[in-house]
């Protein structure tokens, strides 16, 4: 039996494992002074040093505006994979980049951590207080008042747009009313005119003008 050849490292082995010393020397220090100045906060009472937190994310908050998940209905698109995601069939996300064959799908898509995340939100809903409540309740009312008092208006207006027409309507009816009636007046004066001309015609020819 041959027995295995002694393990030999060659240069470019021996360079991989070498240490570098001023590297871990610059560390070491480093650890040691952050070490030494927590140590004297401590000791005047002051609170050690912390890393950086992280930034935090918002609440997570309601949707403001509408899916229109409906707005495909019946239509027929062709599946092209080798399109943009923007371009593919199905319900496509600009914030995740991404598409959704269907709308149940995409629903649990948009409701998900990734996507909440992406946006800039956490998955934890804010504890509001009650102070926080009733103003929320007061800006509703205040916003439904305002409702009210423009859709007021709006029926105001088109009283008052209805009651013009009519107006407008009668004045038009007694107008023509008006030129009928001046109408066979001035017939009515036209015939008579005709007549006495036609009476006077007959008399100079020693026609009788009458009956009886």
């Amino acid at each position: 039996f041959f027995s295995a050849p002694p393990f030999v490292m060659n240069d470019q082995e021996n360079k991989r494992f070498t240490w570098d010393k001023k590297e871990y020397e610059a560390k070491a220090k480093e650890r040691l002074n952050k070490a030494f100045d927590d140590l004297r906060a401590q000791k005047y009472g002051r609170k050690p040093m912390l890393e950086p937190a992280k930034p935090q994310r918002d609440w997570l908050q309601a949707r403001d505006g509408q899916l229109n998940l409906d707005e495909k209905a019946g239509r027929c698109q062709v599946a092209n994979m080798g399109l943009a995601a923007n371009q593919q069939a199905g319900f496509y996300c600009k914030v995740c980049d991404c598409v959704v064959k269907d709308s149940a799908n995409y629903l649990d898509h948009i409701n998900g951590k990734k996507h909440q995340r992406n946006l800039g939100m956490s998955m934890r809903v804010e504890r509001v207080t009650v102070d926080q409540v009733r103003r929320k309740f007061d800006d509703l009312k205040r916003k439904r008042e305002e409702e009210y008092a423009a859709k007021g208006d709006l029926e105001s207006r088109l009283e008052a747009n209805h009651d013009e027409f009519e107006r407008q309507e009668r004045e038009r009816k007694e107008l023509k009313k008006q030129r009928r009636k001046e109408k066979e007046r001035l017939e009515s004066e036209g015939a008579l005119q005709m007549s006495d001309a036609e009476s006077s015609a007959l008399a100079a020819m020693g026609l009788p003008t009458g009956f009886g």
